[in-house]
C-alpha cells in the first residue's frame, strides 16, 4: 500500500509476499558504543520486526567484523572507520558496502546527524524511499557547521520524509522549520518486553548501595546533557542524585562534585 505524508510517498506500492526491508544508517552502533541513539535504533528494529519487517543496520567501526553481527533486532553491517573529524566518522571504503545494502533495502532510515552519511547518500547511484529520523541539530561545531550546511541542505531536501521526535523540536530547530512540509512527529518509544524483569535481589542490592528517594540520571555523560546544571542545583542541599553512565565529561563532573563536596551525588559508572 502506498502511504503519503504531505504528498510524499515513503513506502513501495507493492512488496508481494516479501517482508519489508528496512536499512538503518548511523555512524555507530552496538557493540562499539552504548547510548540512547543506539538504543533508539534497536527499539525501532524491535518494533518493526514485530510488525513483519526485516531490519539491517549499517555503521562504521574501528575494527569491523568480516561478517554481519547477528542481533535479535537486526543484522549489523560494519565498514572500516578510518578517521574522525569533529566526531564525524569517515570510512574510505564505506560507500561500496552502503550501496550494496541500499540495493537490498525497500526503505532507508537515516539517523541524523552524521555528515558522512549525507555524503554517501548524495554520491550513491541507488535510490530508495528515504526517512530521516532527526535526533539533533549540529550545535557545537559552529564554524564547521557553516561549511557543512550546503551538504546538509541538499541531503534534507532530497529525502522523502523527516521524522522529528517531538513537536517542540520542530518549532525550536531553525533547520527543521524549513522542512515542515515533509515532517511527521513520532516520539521515541521503548518496548517494555525488550527489557529484563527486575529481580528482587537486584532491587535489594541497589537499595543497599544508594538508598531510596533520589534523582536519577541515566545516559552517556556528554557536554550538552546539562549535568553541570544538575550538580549546581543540588549544591548546598541534602537532595540526593544518582548519575548512571560513563562518557567524555565523567572526569570533569567528578572533579566538580569533589571540589564542591557533594556527598549527596553518586556516580555508578556503566550499568548494562
Amino acid at each position: 500500500m502506498t502511504r503519503k505524508v504531505s504528498s510524499v510517498r515513503i513506502f513501495p506500492a507493492s512488496l508481494g509476499e516479501r517482508r519489508l526491508r528496512v536499512l538503518h544508517v548511523y555512524r555507530t552502533y552496538f557493540p562499539d558504543t552504548q547510548g540512547g541513539l543506539e538504543e533508539t535504533i534497536r527499539q525501532l528494529c524491535i518494533g518493526s520486526t514485530a510488525a513483519g519487517a526485516e531490519c539491517r543496520v549499517f555503521t562504521l567501526s574501528p575494527a569491523p567484523a568480516k561478517s554481519p553481527l547477528q542481533y535479535a533486532e537486526a543484522e549489523v553491517y560494519q565498514a572500516k572507520r578510518h578517521f574522525e573529524v569533529a566526531s564525524c566518522g569517515i570510512g574510505l571504503t564505506a560507500l561500496r558496502r552502503f550501496n550494496e545494502l541500499v540495493r537490498w533495502a525497500d526503505v532507508v532510515n537515516y539517523h541524523f546527524p552524521w555528515p558522512f552519511m549525507d555524503l554517501m547518500h548524495c554520491l550513491s547511484p541507488m535510490r530508495r524511499p528515504t526517512v530521516v529520523t532527526y535526533h539533533s541539530d549540529v550545535v557545537r561545531q559552529r564554524h564547521l557547521g557553516r561549511l557543512y550546511a550546503p551538504l546538509r541542505d541538499r541531503f534534507l531536501e532530497d529525502v522523502d520524509v523527516i521524522v522529528a521526535t517531538s513537536p517542540n523540536y520542530v518549532v525550536s530547530s531553525p533547520v527543521l522549520r524549513r522542512y515542515r512540509h515533509k515532517i511527521i512527529t513520532i516520539p521515541i518509544g521503548l518496548s517494555r518486553s525488550s527489557y529484563p524483569l527486575l529481580a528482587a535481589s537486584t532491587l535489594a542490592r541497589v537499595e543497599a548501595c544508594y538508598g531510596r528517594d533520589f534523582f536519577l540520571f541515566i545516559g552517556v555523560l556528554r557536554y550538552y546533557k546539562g549535568l553541570e546544571v544538575l550538580l549546581e542545583a543540588v549544591r548546598g542541599t541534602d537532595l540526593r542524585v544518582l548519575i548512571v553512565g560513563t562518557g567524555p565529561i565523567e572526569g570533569e563532573l567528578k572533579r566538580r562534585a569533589e571540589a564542591w563536596k557533594l556527598s549527596n551525588v553518586a556516580f555508578t559508572g556503566y550499568v548494562d
